[in-house]
């Protein structure tokens, strides 16, 4: 075992154990999301990403209608959409492959075409599928805070 000398750099102590609890976590998020979907993780990125802008503004900001929190269908005008030039820079994808890729994504049911050049997910939240999916995603939140508390590192 090496021990660290007067003159070597060092970096703050929770630095190392929160990249690799943050590691951990993102590995375990694709790896549900990939069982549950049998996608690609480029379509796994870009479906995560069409989700966040179709959900955020059912639940953030003033205006949130937190009264839909538990609707298995919201209204479509409560719920955000995205264009595919947006989900390309989100991504860093290049802009042709995002285009195929969310046009597969229509076709096999996983997303619609919410206005022209605009997508939202299916309204499929009550599928067991999914449910699952927000089940095992919110324990790898909990395996994160525990793995960090182990690692010594404070969680909020």
């Amino acid at each position: 075992m090496s021990a660290l000398k007067n003159s070597d750099p060092v970096i703050p102590r929770e630095s190392r154990p929160r990249a690799y609890a943050g590691v951990e976590l993102l590995l375990d998020l694709m790896h549900i999301l990939r069982e549950a979907t049998q996608r690609d993780h480029e379509s796994i990125i870009i479906a995560c990403v069409v989700n966040h802008a179709t959900m955020r503004p059912l639940l953030t900001g003033p205006d949130a209608p937190l009264d839909l929190i538990d609707a298995a269908a919201p209204p479509d005008e409560q719920r955000g959409s995205i264009s595919r030039s947006s989900v390309a820079d989100i991504t860093g994808i290049p802009r042709e492959t995002v285009r195929r890729k969310i046009n597969h994504l229509i076709e096999i049911g996983i997303l619609v075409e919410a206005a022209p050049g605009h997508v939202r997910p299916v309204a499929d939240l009550a599928n067991p599928v999914w449910q699952r999916v927000a089940d095992d995603g919110f324990a790898a939140v909990w395996r994160f805070n525990r793995l960090l508390a182990q690692l010594g590192c404070e969680t909020a």
